[in-house]
């Protein structure tokens, strides 16, 4: 079972995505500050963490960088959500935190759907890639 972790300060959002994901079968856990979130991250493997652009004690960029920045939590991938639609976050994003996707608020639920479902299948592919990799190097 996949576990995702949910960084968002607007109680109502939260709670939607919450709802949803569970529904569809992840195990969810919480986070209304990037603190919290980055102290959730060091104690339990998370398999996907959606981080809001704008939380109230550090922006999610600097989340999403301290995850990325972290070896034991590199390869965690980070969807953005934001309310934001320059594309200032977004290049930021791209170059510096490693963002693997965007997703404008208020965000649909086929979005969000189709969003960490791509994310968990392009996360299969590296981890398949990885091994075949491995194992060529090993002689297997």
């Amino acid at each position: 079972m996949h576990k995702i972790l949910i960084v968002e300060d607007e109680e109502s959002v939260q709670e939607m995505l919450r709802r949803f994901l569970e529904h569809q079968g992840y195990l969810v856990l919480t986070a209304d500050k990037g603190r919290t979130a980055l102290n959730w991250v060091k104690e339990v493997h998370v398999d996907l963490a959606i981080v809001d652009l704008g939380l109230p004690d550090m922006n999610g960029m600097e989340v999403c960088r301290a995850i990325k920045e972290d070896p034991r939590t590199s390869s965690t991938p980070v969807i953005i959500l934001t309310g934001n639609t320059s594309n200032e976050a977004r290049i930021e994003g791209n170059l510096d935190a490693s963002v693997e996707l965007f997703l404008n608020k208020p965000i649909s639920i086929e979005d969000l759907k189709k969003a960490v479902s791509m994310v968990f299948e392009k996360s299969e592919k590296k981890k398949l890639l990885l091994r075949n990799s491995i194992k060529e190097k090993l002689g297997y």
